[in-house]
């Protein structure tokens, strides 16, 4: 059970764990999400997505306490997308964002 961050009345706001492999591939396999991201192309595969996950996202979440959280639609417990933060070694600041699939 992964950690949850906070919940609305429509979503869960979560930590990710390697059981949203799938979704997070899906969310970003459409390149309207990536768009005007600065990482399109990123995720072509389930490979892709498990790395960002183990490599990414669950690291900072030790080292820092925060990354990128799981935004679940309670309705149909789905992953839809993501929201939260991440620090970004390349500035030494942490950046606020969200990725959401097209239809949400």
């Amino acid at each position: 059970m992964s950690k949850i961050i906070t919940e609305t009345p429509r979503l869960i706001i979560r930590e990710f764990n390697l059981d949203d492999v799938q979704a997070v591939y899906d969310f970003n396999a459409d390149e309207r999400v990536n768009l005007y991201t600065g990482d399109a192309g990123v995720v072509k595969s389930l490979a892709d997505a498990e790395r960002i996950i183990r490599d990414i996202w669950l690291n900072e979440y030790l080292q820092f306490g925060y990354a990128r959280w799981a935004v679940v639609l309670k309705e149909t417990n789905c992953v839809i997308g993501f929201c939260g933060f991440k620090n970004d070694y390349r500035i030494d600041e942490t950046d606020i964002g969200y990725r959401f699939a097209p239809e949400y």
